[in-house]
């Protein structure tokens, strides 16, 4: 099984982001979206799941939609209002299924950083 994970970390305060809804979104052929999974961040900023990948799935696209904007307006953060950012959006594939699939975000209410770590 693909194992995919995720670690959001607040910018603005240092602390781990807790509570921010994610969904993750699997791409078909004719590029139609299906959502598999939607969550929250535990008090740890972090998601976990296992995911079977099939001969199919290796050409497929995944999206994940990271929702910072409810996340930084339950925050009582700063400026909120003037956010243009409302959600993450980051389009990924994962072509193996005994891979691990890690991708941290680092966000702030108007910018984030991502990468994929091994």
């Amino acid at each position: 099984m693909a194992i995919l994970s995720s670690h959001l970390l607040n910018s603005v305060t240092g602390d781990h982001a807790a509570n921010v809804e994610i969904t993750i979104f699997k791409f078909d052929e004719n590029n139609q979206a299906n959502k598999i999974m939607n969550t929250n961040t535990d008090s740890g900023g972090r998601i976990l799941q296992e995911f079977k990948i099939s001969e199919k799935d290796k050409f497929c696209e995944f999206e994940m939609v990271i929702k910072t904007e409810n996340y930084f307006k339950n925050q009582n953060t700063k400026n909120w209002t003037n956010r243009i950012i409302s959600d993450v959006v980051i389009r990924f594939k994962m072509d193996e299924d005994n891979k691990k699939y890690h991708i941290p975000l680092i966000i702030s209410p108007n910018g984030y950083s991502v990468w994929w770590s091994k």
